[in-house]
């Protein structure tokens, strides 16, 4: 599957930015391509021996379907989570579910995370967390080897922060670093615009 040219130039980001920060978000419009991006970066770090299993992390049944889907066909590997898998497909609400056993796959894999719509879920601490965020927040967060956060939306109609999401630096400077993209092929909608997002998880 060819990627679309901004896809390409955010891969190569992505993993470049891999090099020395664990947490990248990619922000673009719905339809953009982000689930085919991030199965493609699985499938560089799997290939570079950086990571072992991908568990990705959706807001309903549907899309977690399609990602499974999507990851199947560009690994070419069964994404069931089953003995033999390479990675696995949940909804955010499985995560209030999930025994404490399931996390033990962070003591013994290399892990990366792909959390698309990253927006439904909020908090950077245990005061400001929706329930979905203060789950990533416990159990993901400092535990994955890598977590790729995906969404069309930047900013919460809430106020409330992204979770994962560093907007600035201890002195207050603003660390989001927006990329406006023109790499769209001609004949797609060019009325789409492609923001790049990407900030590091720790300061």
């Amino acid at each position: 599957m060819n990627l679309r040219p901004w896809q390409e130039v955010c891969l190569a980001q992505i993993l470049k930015w891999y090099k020395h920060e664990d947490h990248f978000m990619c922000l673009a419009t719905p339809g953009a391509g982000k689930t085919i991006l991030a199965a493609n970066v699985a499938q560089k770090l799997i290939e570079a021996g950086q990571i072992d299993f991908v568990l990705c992390m959706s807001p309903s049944a549907e899309v977690a379907q399609s990602t499974t889907s999507t990851f199947r066909n560009v690994l070419g590997r069964r994404f069931d989570g089953r003995i033999g898998a390479v990675g696995a497909a949940y909804t955010y609400q499985s995560l209030l579910h999930f025994k404490p056993d399931f996390w033990e796959i962070f003591d013994r894999h290399r892990v990366l995370v792909v959390l698309d719509e990253i927006h439904h879920c909020s908090g950077t601490d245990y005061q400001n967390a929706n329930a979905w965020g203060l789950e990533i927040l416990t159990n993901i967060q400092n535990q994955a080897k890598f977590t790729l956060a995906l969404t069309g939306t930047p900013w919460r109609s809430d106020d409330l922060p992204i979770v994962l999401a560093k907007y600035s630096d201890p002195e207050g400077k603003i660390r989001c670093n927006f990329e406006y993209s023109p790499l769209l092929n001609p004949l797609w909608h060019n009325t789409r615009m492609i923001l790049n997002m990407r900030y590091p998880r720790s300061v």
